[in-house]
């Protein structure tokens, strides 16, 4: 077998590459951006009904993405890693209230781990960029299990809000992407821009913000489909694959859909004007609407009888029923 020198050294050079982004990610503070996040998220959480029964929290500034204000955390910076499994739990703050000053956060016991009604999870390394194929596998896949953990916390109806790397959504493997669609629906999906949460080195991975309800017994899927990809068309550039939620409703890039210069098979979101705050309040409002028009909320569903005479099939689709043109970015 001839060895390839110049495939060798260009995979050490990921390797090395991926280790300082590690490091920039961990000494790279995103708190601003999570309360950023956490601000105009929780108007919709509430229009969900997401304000009842107890809360669940972990990761990267989870106390923050449950409204806490930054200069209010009481907890230890260890809490903020995912890796050490520490998980929160409070009760949900008031629906008339933000920020969350007074919400009662506390390290959470292993049988409280059920029934919770909301899960908010940063899963590691969101925005940091996977360059080799070992680690964009292992992304996609540990954040597969850490989401199918977070759901399992859950009661039926109840919802988990989670940051993902893209590689979840746009890698070429389905099967994780399959076997989360088996337990929830995805009510909600926005990818954030390019450098959203840090402005460091290797830090421009694009982020999906996913909202995924945890379906009761008997209900068959409902909400986006994101298991499969769809070609997108990309300005000055061959069509491209891009999750099949967004190729329905691109409205929910907060962005340009550009050629990712560092990985040109895959794409990424160019940001437009520096501040994606009120394009991700506007879709997560067009989300919310369609999710509370189909009936995924809060309120848990009881199994439904199939009807004697269907009615006359209509568009409902999300892509129907939202602007086409979405939120002005």
């Amino acid at each position: 077998m001839q060895f390839d020198e110049a495939n060798f050294i260009q995979t050490d050079l990921e390797t090395l590459l991926e280790l300082f982004g590690k490091k920039y990610h961990y000494d790279t503070p995103a708190a601003a951006a999570h309360q950023n996040i956490s601000e105009h998220l929780w108007p919709h959480l509430k229009a969900l009904e997401y304000t009842t029964e107890r809360l669940l929290a972990i990761g990267e500034d989870s106390d923050v993405l449950a409204g806490v204000p930054p200069d209010a955390r009481e907890l230890t910076e260890s809490i903020d890693d995912y890796e050490v499994g520490d998980v929160l739990i409070a009760d949900s703050p008031r629906a008339d209230q933000w920020p969350h000053p007074d919400l009662q956060l506390r390290l959470a016991k292993e049988a409280e781990l059920e029934n919770a009604s909301l899960v908010l999870a940063n899963l590691p390394m969101t925005d940091t960029r996977a360059l080799t194929r070992a680690t964009k596998t292992d992304l996609a896949m540990v954040h597969h299990g850490l989401i199918l953990d977070a759901l399992a916390w859950l009661r039926p109806g109840g919802l988990l809000v989670v940051t993902a790397h893209r590689q979840l959504l746009e890698g070429s493997d389905a099967q994780p992407r399959r076997s989360i669609a088996r337990h929830a629906d995805l009510v909600a999906a926005v990818r954030l821009p390019s450098s959203a949460l840090r402005q460091a080195p290797l830090q421009d991975s694009p982020v999906d913000l996913l909202l995924l309800r945890r379906r009761e017994p008997g209900h068959p899927p409902a909400g986006l489909d994101f298991i499969g990809r769809s070609p997108v068309h990309v300005h000055d550039a061959p069509d491209m694959l891009i999750n099949d939620c967004y190729a329905i409703a691109p409205w929910a890039v907060l962005g340009n859909i550009v050629p990712d210069p560092v990985e040109p098979d895959m794409t990424t979101v160019a940001p437009v004007g520096g501040d994606f705050r009120r394009a991700l309040a506007q879709a997560l409002g067009a989300h919310s609407d369609i999710a509370i028009d189909d009936g995924l909320y809060a309120q848990e569903r009881t199994t439904r009888a199939s009807k004697a005479h269907p009615a006359p099939v209509q568009d409902t689709s999300r892509a129907a029923r939202a602007n086409p043109d979405g939120p002005a970015l």
